[in-house]
């Protein structure tokens, strides 16, 4: 992709927070199916006569801005393609700015204003679906974005590939749809959620009932959920639906029926109401009910291990200190925020009983000096008690915990598997990374046909392994074996940390990565979808795809050098 600058200075120009929208917002009206595609300055002295003038911005250079077109890495002919056109940290643009985008024949494709984005609020331009490539050659195409009202003029060049040449199973996927009792869940053909759609039928109705059981409230009507083929944020979102990914090689380590049923309470929850609704206790009621976070798992205990674990650089215990945790929650830590949450409103309700708590979460008054101070002000007075003196109690009760050492070991494991899991999105799949993740409306989507967005991650080899070792790290986690998860959480970070530096060959950064990296390029190069790798004293074996969603089982060995197929189920 090249850039053409018209001007010397340019300026250039998405929860999870499960319960937050971050959809990538359609701010500039997408095309039909069937379309063609201030600072203030400082006041002059008194003796001044004149006004003072209103100051021109000084713009970064150019290079520091990213345009980032949608869907990921390669583009055909026949795709709508959106684009985000993020703004440096260093720059803040006010309302009077907007961008605009035209096409190589003039056509003004899409004007939109700049706007934070996302849980993280990132400052860009965001042109959702603006540009219709059906009917358009293959090849490099120059698209021109202008600053207005009397910014620069620059032009930014793609290239489409020929349809054709886009897998036919991606290229002719279609939404799809089945109902259960409670829910009605859209899927894309041809993937893992297809394949799998009546046991998920099923579940989303267990999940369902146990959630209105727990809420004491029925769902009014049924909800709508989405199945995504590819990982975005934590694997879950809800706002007026849910969106959960649900894929073979899901890096992120969600399990379907604990995503869904936390983001049904989030749906209840809403409903239920509140002035207020601290983050720190939507999120925590959602654990407390689904009886935890990622896996099934005793709270107290787990948050009680926070206080023997420590950061390395700070030399403090891991365990978040509640008023700056409350006020700042989805900035925090994500599994320490999350775990203290849920272990917190489980203390809340043991000790006061459900109805006390209720009423006092739903009775939060809102003001101007930030959610902990109202929590601080609602706990005066339902308990007659400040919120210093809550987590006072809170810590005694967890100090009193009986803790082992595979507990301890889990809960370390767990919450750098994770931080594993975002490194790793912010360096090569950025689309799905939380704070900014790309999630298009689906109703839209499924109104224009538009897959490509939940289908086509980036999927060179480097991604394929580091995903297929996320996979890995979480099974071994998931089972106990805390040694070969370490190992492979270790040799992920090394691998990332050498591409940071620049080397040419990152994955020889470590022997375990090396063998990984060796597996994946080969059964690549066979044409195979690598789904997972597994490897252990017994040996190696591979899941993969060959068409559509169908799973195979390869019996693998790798001598330092080669990879030999030995058998197949």
């Amino acid at each position: 992709m090249r850039r053409n600058f018209g001007f010397l200075i340019v300026l250039l120009v998405l929860l999870a927070a499960c319960q937050v929208s971050i959809f990538a917002p359609p701010t500039s009206t997408p095309l039909p199916p069937t379309a063609t595609a201030t600072a203030t300055a400082t006041p002059p002295p008194p003796t001044a006569t004149l006004p003072p003038a209103t100051p021109t911005p000084s713009l970064p250079d150019v290079a520091e801005y990213i345009v980032r077109p949608h869907p990921d890495g390669d583009l055909y002919v026949g795709d709508r393609v959106s684009f985000e056109v993020i703004v440096p940290d260093s720059a803040v643009l006010g309302a009077e700015f907007s961008l605009q985008m035209m096409d190589e024949n003039g056509e003004v494709l899409g004007e939109t204003g700049f706007a934070p984005f996302g849980i993280g609020g990132r400052q860009q331009a965001t042109l959702s679906w603006v540009w219709n490539t059906a009917g358009l050659e293959a090849g490099a195409h120059d698209l021109s974005l202008t600053i207005l009202p009397d910014g620069p003029t620059w032009t930014e060049t793609f290239s489409l590939l020929p349809a054709d040449e886009l897998a036919r199973e991606t290229r002719l996927a279609l939404w799809a749809y089945d109902e259960s009792d409670c829910c009605l869940l859209y899927y894309i053909s041809g993937t893992s959620a297809q394949r799998d759609i009546a046991a998920l039928l099923t579940s989303a109705d267990a999940q369902a009932s146990d959630v209105m059981v727990k809420l004491g409230v029925e769902f009014d009507e049924p909800i709508t959920v989405t199945l995504m083929s590819r990982v975005v944020g934590h694997g879950g979102f809800a706002t007026g639906e849910v969106y959960i990914s649900y894929l073979d090689r899901n890096y992120a380590g969600s399990d379907f029926d604990l995503v869904l049923h936390h983001e049904m309470v989030h749906i209840l929850d809403a409903r239920l109401g509140g002035n207020l609704r601290p983050s720190i206790f939507v999120e925590g009621l959602a654990v407390y009910l689904t009886g935890g976070h990622f896996k099934p798992e005793l709270l107290m205990p787990r948050a009680a291990a926070l206080f023997d674990l420590v950061d390395e650089q700070s030399g403090e215990s891991w365990y978040l200190p509640l008023a700056p945790l409350v006020d700042n929650f989805y900035q925090s830590q994500h599994e320490i925020g999350y775990l203290e949450a849920g272990a917190l409103v489980e203390y809340m309700v043991d000790t006061w009983g459900w109805g006390a708590f209720d009423a006092f979460y739903r009775q939060i008054e809102p003001g101007n000096d930030g959610q902990a101070q109202a929590i601080d002000r609602a706990l005066q007075t339902q308990f007659g008690i400040h919120l210093s003196d809550l987590e006072a109690q809170f810590i005694t009760a967890l100090k009193a915990q009986s803790l082992s050492p595979e507990l301890r070991e889990d809960v370390r494991l767990t919450v750098q598997y994770y931080d594993s899991v975002r490194r790793y999105q912010q360096m090569l799949d950025p689309s799905a990374y939380f704070l900014t993740a790309w999630l298009p409306d689906g109703p839209q989507m499924r109104e224009y046909g538009i897959t490509a967005d939940l289908t086509r991650p980036p999927d060179h080899v480097e991604n394929i392994t580091l995903e297929t070792m996320l996979v890995a790290a979480d099974e071994q986690l998931q089972s106990g074996h805390y040694v070969q998860a370490a190992e492979t959480v270790q040799a992920i970070n090394a691998v990332l940390t050498a591409m940071a530096e620049g080397a040419a060959q990152p994955f020889t950064a470590h022997p375990v990565a090396e063998a990984y990296y060796a597996i994946a390029n080969w059964l690549t190069e066979m044409e195979y979808q690598v789904q997972r790798i597994d490897m252990d004293e017994n040996g190696i074996v591979a899941e993969v795809s060959a068409l559509g969603s169908y799973l195979m089982t390869l019996q693998l060995s790798w001598d330092g050098e080669q990879v030999y197929f030995e058998q197949s189920q």
